[in-house]
């Protein structure tokens, strides 16, 4: 992650041009007085400033510090004062005066000029919020999901917010480390793997952010000290699958096709279709990056059809869809195909018989409930005050779990009359070759 706010540390030591080399007792007729502005950046990124005049020996003397002396972080070009020193220049011996005397000097270097010191309003950047997941821009599930929470924060007001993915977990562990360092207010994660996070996640609640989870990780979000978990209810995904393929009649073997090499959502999706369906189920998973390669996913799909005599093959992201589908007539298979996973064709799919079902995985209701979440953090300050607590402090983890809906057979003949002209309409728009087969009857 970039940081969006950075420390102006050079041009926090020029802002004042509080001494310009020599003090001059103007009027006085007196000698120049060599000074040097000191400068140190503190921890919270301040930076404190003093005044070192050289006496007649040519040591630099003790350390002069106005009374107003510490620079917030500030945007560039903008000159800020201290409060004004009182630096002691020699006179000449002549008639009018012997010794020394005392000079006054405030930000700007003019003798005898004391001004009260001005507070300059410095902008105070917005509260940084993260919103890190495991998945690629590629599948489009998280493009998705990307794109509405972008939008959804731009309506809440949320100025600063960070939203990305990262396939590897390490990666994604690095990047919540980074939003810690970068004291962010309101971290948002998935949990696809629990042992590769936890650590890191717990980390965030006990730094004062505020864990927000999704996605993956449900039966695990209160370990890590997720305040509140939105995602699909995996498992019950995977059962209403188990039983649409029962009530089509199968017996046989389904293959359960998961995209992803670790990813407890997904396990708990077969772990579900296992339970509801009667038959036996086997596992596939993909090589790494074949959610973007039809050819290697085809192919392994295709493997596992004829090792098991498949009688149905249930993919877990709406971009196996087609491929599933496809390699079926390939084969001249007879097993059904299903997907967790909806996409802009699955409708189409469904009603013309090349899809069993597609169960809708929630990409707009996540993303749209993340930003909710992280929003009253913002304007809330009994959430705020949440954050005091450490995570074992925390009440139990909130799970909001999004109940699956199956576009199926009989979910089509629930659809208003006209469903099938506004398919066609916007078909027209795409393109002839985007049009589905009814729309030429």
């Amino acid at each position: 992650m970039k940081r969006k706010y950075q420390l102006m540390s050079l041009a926090l030591v020029a802002v004042l041009g509080l001494i310009a080399g020599a003090i001059y007792a103007a009027g006085h007729g007196g000698s120049e007085s060599e000074v040097r502005i000191n400068a140190i950046r503190l921890d919270d990124g301040r930076v404190e400033l003093g005044v070192q005049q050289r006496d007649s020996d040519g040591e630099w003397g003790e350390r002069q510090l106005p009374e107003y002396r510490f620079l917030r972080p500030t945007s560039s070009g903008v000159w800020l004062n201290s409060s004004p020193v009182h630096l002691v220049t020699e006179r000449p011996h002549d008639e009018g005066s012997m010794g020394e005397a005392t000079t006054s000097v405030d930000a700007m270097g003019e003798p005898e000029a004391i001004s009260e010191p001005v507070e300059i309003p410095v902008p105070v950047p917005a509260e940084l919020y993260c919103v890190i997941h495991h998945g690629s821009d590629d599948d489009p599930f998280w493009s998705q999901f990307n794109a509405v929470a972008m939008a959804n924060a731009a309506e809440l007001g949320l100025t600063n917010v960070e939203v990305e993915g990262h396939t590897d977990v390490a990666e994604q562990a690095a990047a919540i480390a980074d939003c810690i360092d970068q004291g962010a207010l309101g971290i948002a994660s998935s949990i696809p793997d629990p042992e590769g996070l936890q650590d890191v996640l717990n980390s965030a609640r006990a730094n004062g952010a505020f864990l927000v989870t999704f996605n993956s990780g449900a039966d695990v979000a209160g370990l890590v000290g997720s305040t509140v978990h939105y995602g699909l209810n995996d498992r019950a995904a995977g059962e209403l699958a188990g039983r649409e393929f029962t009530d089509a009649g199968l017996t046989g073997t389904l293959l359960c096709v998961s995209h992803e090499p670790v990813n407890v959502g997904l396990q708990d999706r077969c772990d579900g279709l296992a339970s509801a369906y009667a038959g036996s189920i086997e596992q596939v998973a993909l090589p790494d990056g074949s959610l973007t390669d039809p050819v290697v996913a085809g192919t392994a799909i295709a493997t596992a059809i004829g090792e098991h005599d498949a009688a149905g093959v249930l993919v877990l992201n709406a971009a196996l869809s087609n491929v599933a589908i496809g390699t079926v007539q390939q084969l001249q298979s007879e097993a059904l195909v299903g997907s967790i996973g909806r996409s802009q064709f699955s409708l189409v799919q469904v009603y013309e018989g090349q899809l069993l079902f597609a169960i809708d995985d929630g990409a707009i209701p996540q993303a749209s409930h993340v930003m909710l979440s992280l929003k009253n953090v913002d304007s809330s300050s009994s959430a705020r005050a949440m954050l005091a607590l450490t995570a074992q402090q925390a009440p139990d983890t909130t799970t909001m779990l999004i109940r699956p809906v199956a576009l199926d057979k009989d979910y089509i003949d629930s659809l208003p009359s006209g469903w099938m002209d506004q398919v066609c309409a916007l078909a027209a728009q795409l393109g002839p070759d985007q049009a589905p087969s009814f729309c030429t009857q």
